[in-house]
């Protein structure tokens, strides 16, 4: 019979059954140019600009200085999931949300993170510029 310390030991340091991985991370510029998608339709969501975003550096070569790549979102299926991956994350701070909306623009950091190489989120953070 297990002793009841021993069974509390083991509960205490064992290692949860997922741990969260950082899959890629990325630094970008969100301005005036991802505010429409690629029909000139004006965009209402913070997570679909970041899918524009990625659709503008990956398919249309549209980049600024500091944009930087990532290895997840030149698929169109993997951007096209953007918005439901940033409603699952951690969220940016809504004074960012309203410059890039507005179209004064704002770099945010964002994180893509996962659980056995599944992306299962993206993290977005405010990001140096």
């Amino acid at each position: 019979m297990i002793r009841p310390i021993l069974l509390v030991l083991a509960v205490l340091i064992a290692k949860p059954a997922y741990s969260q991985d950082v899959i890629a991370e990325y630094l970008t510029w969100l301005g005036p140019q991802d505010l429409a998608n690629s029909r000139g339709v004006r965009l209402e969501s913070f997570g679909a600009v970041l899918a524009q975003d990625r659709a503008n550096y990956h398919r249309f070569g549209i980049r600024q200085e500091l944009d930087t790549g990532d290895p997840i979102f030149g698929d169109r299926a993997m951007r096209s999931a953007l918005p439901r991956l940033y409603e699952a994350g951690r969220r940016v701070e809504a004074y960012i949300i309203d410059d890039v909306m507005s179209g004064r623009g704002h770099y945010v950091f964002i994180r893509v993170m996962g659980v056995g190489g599944r992306i299962t989120h993206v993290d977005v953070y405010e990001g140096a510029g």
